[in-house]
Formats: structure tokens, C-alpha cells, sequence
């Protein structure tokens, strides 16, 4: 539906969806001016209003400036470089656990293989769940309310929400079970004495002039962030697979650089930056399918957007799905899976080096709101990639529409079935 609307009027147009009235940005230049340059004039839209109901006044739904800031402030020493040393090791240890698990000829939704991994990975890092237990009651809750999720888009989405309708009365239920459980959590961090290694407990001690969280705020936070860090990753690992498996020669290319810088050593944070073709491989991949699809502000004052003025309590969408496929930015081969595109001259991975306008790549925002698990996103997905890859490929079972869900986030749609099959030796990669 997006596509069609961009495809009628470029750059910007006022569209109408179930009786809401929203202006569509699809210039680069126009969406970095909301996103970068007017991002004091705008906050966040409707569509996050209503999820403040299941995340609380978190850092994704926080709509003040000032509290907003300080909070990014208080929760960055969380991801930092030598946390993300720290994560990077259990991003390893749970794609190898999922690399044993699997057998030769196995098929299975990759998507599912996919969660389950970074299920693993935020259940430890974030909450220090070595059972998985309470970050599977969290995950599994977060997956009833997010497919649900669109009735914010309704007429009286409100009222909707405090219904009695099953959907509604589902979504209340979700919300209650993640609360609960992420407060024992909070609680349970609380009572001792040293604080643990994981996320939750640098929230709880996080300091940045006197200031800290409350316990009340560390648990926004940590379902702001088990929501940002389960299900995006999860569909752009999947989405790789899919992709690597359309093409042969990618996935060639990929291999052999593993064996490469890895030979037969477990892979680590350090060996992030002598890995640009599996980094230009994830980049490729959140270009094409990014996981947050949509993003939505709302206009505070009467904004000044290149020649247009924006009144205020108008609703701006920019679509990173519609920014990615322009061929204005990105050439006549937009459509095409090519993660060469993302390296430089000398061969280094280059977030430059396709020449795209500055707002035309946007898969984890950009501003003041820009992702602020970025960095912890880039490193899950290359190393999970990169562990499974050495030893294993998955080939798509034939007979399958793969399509997309454009829901919260952009999945696979009916799922994707692959089968695994051993990766060929060094030695006859072609």
C-alpha cells in the first residue's frame, strides 16, 4: 500500500488510512530534516502512545526531551565497549548451542531457530536467565501483544484497547505477565548484595551526576529493551538466511572469509571489525528487509519540511522500507542482494561506500531516538551469523511463497522452512 502511495507522489504526500489523515515522507533529505534537524520539533505519534501501555515510559516511549536525554544517559554505561565484550561472548555461546542442536537434512522455520537464539542471547545478557525461563514468559507475551498490536490504527484505538473484545482482552493479559515477571526480576536483582553482571543490574546502578533509575524505571527499560532486542534481530538473521541462500556466490564469499580471520577459533568482539563481508552481508540485509519498517513522529509546532509547513498534531510517517528500495538512492540494481556494495576501495566494510543520500539508510533510526542498542544489533548479528555459518548452510524447501508481515516489525510471512546441510570444507569453496 506504501509502495503505491510513493509511487504516485515522491518525496511527500497526505495520505488516508482508516479515517486518519497522515503526511508520507520519502525524500532522504525530508525525513533526516524531522528525524535530525527538527527533532526538538517533533515526538513520538499515536501508535507509540498506545504502546506506553505495554512498555511503560521507557526510552523508546518516552516523549520527553529532558527525561529522555537523561535517561539515554543513564542506561548507555549498559553498552558500553567492554559490556559489549562481555555480550559478545554470549552471543557465541548461544549460536553454538543452537549449531549443536541442529542435525544434517533438518528442517525447520528459521525464524523460530532464529528467536530462539536471541531469546538465549537477551535472556542472559539482559536478564541474567541462565533457564530461560522468565525471558521465554516475557518473549512469548511480547509476541501475543505485538501481533495485535495493529488495532492502534483503528478508529477509537483506545477505547478498542480497554474492550472486551478477545483481542483486546489478549493483549491486557500479555502486558500483565510481562510486568509481573520483569518486577520479580527487578526485585530479585534488588535483594542482592553485589550487583550482577547483566543488564538489568548496570540499570540499577548506573549513576550519572547523583542521578539513577528508579526500580519502577529499570523495568520500562528492561521491556523496552527485551522487545528491541528479541524480535528485530531475530526476523534480520532470518531474512539473511533467505538471502544467502538466493545467492550462491554471496554465501561462497561469506565462508570463506570465516575460515579466513576465524581458522578454527571461536569468533570474539575483536574479530568484528576483520569481518567486513559478513558486516556488509547484515547491512545488505537490513537494507532490503529492514525489522522496523515504519516510523512515526508528531508534529509539536508548525514545522517548516523543505518547501511544506507541517501544522501541528499532524502525524509524519517515513518508511525505511520505502527509503531502501528507491532506485534514486540506490541505483538501478535496488532490488538486488549485493553486499559488495558496502565495501570500500581497500575492502574495509564502509557505510558510505554505496554512495547513498544522507536519511536514505535509516534501519535503526536516526537523531536523538536513533537505537540506542545499535551496536549491540550489529554485533549479535554478525557473530551469530558468522558462528553458524562456518559450519552450517541452509537451503530454502522448495514450494514456498516467502512474503512479508508488515507488522510492529517486518517478518517473514507464512514463516520460512530450510533445510540444514553441513558447510563444504575450506579447502572446496570454489
Amino acid at each position: 500500500m506504501f509502495e503505491e502511495f510513493a509511487a504516485e507522489q515522491p518525496d511527500a504526500m497526505i495520505v488516508r488510512i482508516a479515517r486518519r489523515r497522515f503526511w508520507l515522507l520519502t525524500d532522504p533529505a525530508l525525513v533526516r530534516g524531522v528525524l535530525v534537524d527538527s527533532g526538538r520539533c517533533v515526538g513520538k505519534g499515536e501508535g507509540l502512545r498506545l504502546a506506553s501501555r505495554l512498555l511503560g515510559n521507557g526510552i523508546l516511549t518516552n516523549d520527553d526531551p529532558v527525561s529522555h536525554k537523561r535517561n539515554r544517559r543513564l542506561i548507555n554505561p549498559a553498552f558500553s565497549t567492554a559490556r559489549l565484550r562481555a555480550y559478545s561472548a554470549i552471543m557465541v555461546e548461544a549460536a553454538e548451542r543452537a549449531g549443536a542442536r541442529w542435525r544434517a537434512g533438518q528442517v525447520f522455520d528459521v525464524t523460530d531457530e532464529m528467536a530462539r537464539i536471541t531469546l538465549d542471547v537477551v535472556g542472559r545478557s539482559l536478564l541474567g536467565d541462565e533457564t530461560d525461563r522468565d525471558a521465554k514468559a516475557i518473549t512469548d507475551s511480547l509476541d501475543v501483544a505485538i501481533k495485535r498490536f495493529g488495532l492502534g490504527f483503528l478508529p477509537m484505538s483506545e477505547k478498542i484497547f480497554d474492550s472486551r473484545l478477545p483481542s483486546s482482552v489478549k493483549i491486557r493479559e500479555a502486558i500483565a505477565t510481562i510486568r509481573a515477571t520483569v518486577e520479580r526480576i527487578v526485585s530479585d536483582h534488588l535483594r542482592d548484595r553485589e550487583p550482577r553482571p547483566d543488564i538489568v543490574g548496570t540499570l540499577l546502578t548506573a549513576s550519572v551526576d547523583g542521578e539513577q533509575l528508579s526500580s519502577g524505571q529499570v523495568q520500562d527499560e528492561t521491556i523496552t529493551l527485551m522487545l528491541a532486542g528479541f524480535e528485530t534481530t531475530a526476523n534480520a538473521l532470518a531474512w539473511a538466511w533467505w538471502l544467502l541462500d538466493q545467492s550462491p556466490e554471496t554465501a561462497v564469499r561469506l565462508r570463506r572469509e570465516i575460515d579466513d580471520v576465524l581458522g578454527d577459533g571461536r569468533a570474539t568482539y575483536d574479530d568484528l571489525s576483520r569481518l567486513p563481508y559478513a558486516t556488509a552481508v547484515i547491512a545488505e540485509t537490513l537494507r532490503l528487509r529492514p525489522p522496523a519498517w515504519m516510523l512515526e513522529r508528531e508534529v509539536r509546532e508548525p514545522t517548516v519540511i523543505g518547501t511544506y509547513v507541517a501544522p501541528a498534531g499532524a502525524t509524519i510517517l517515513m518508511s525505511p522500507w520505502l527509503l531502501h528500495h528507491d532506485s534514486r538512492s540506490w541505483g538501478p540494481d535496488v532490488g538486488a542482494f549485493r553486499p559488495q556494495r558496502w565495501l570500500g576501495p581497500d575492502g574495509g566494510f564502509d557505510p558510505g561506500a554505496p554512495g547513498q543520500p544522507r536519511g536514505a539508510y535509516l534501519p535503526f533510526g536516526a537523531g536523538s531516538r536513533i537505537c540506542i542498542g545499535e551496536n549491540f544489533a550489529w554485533a549479535e548479528a554478525v557473530l551469530v551469523l558468522v558462528t553458524l555459518a562456518r559450519h552450517w548452510t541452509l537451503a530454502t524447501e522448495p514450494g514456498q511463497e516467502v512474503g512479508t508481515w508488515a507488522a510492529v516489525t517486518l517478518r517473514p510471512y507464512p514463516g520460512i522452512m530450510m533445510r540444514a546441510t553441513p558447510a563444504p570444507a575450506p579447502a572446496t569453496l570454489a
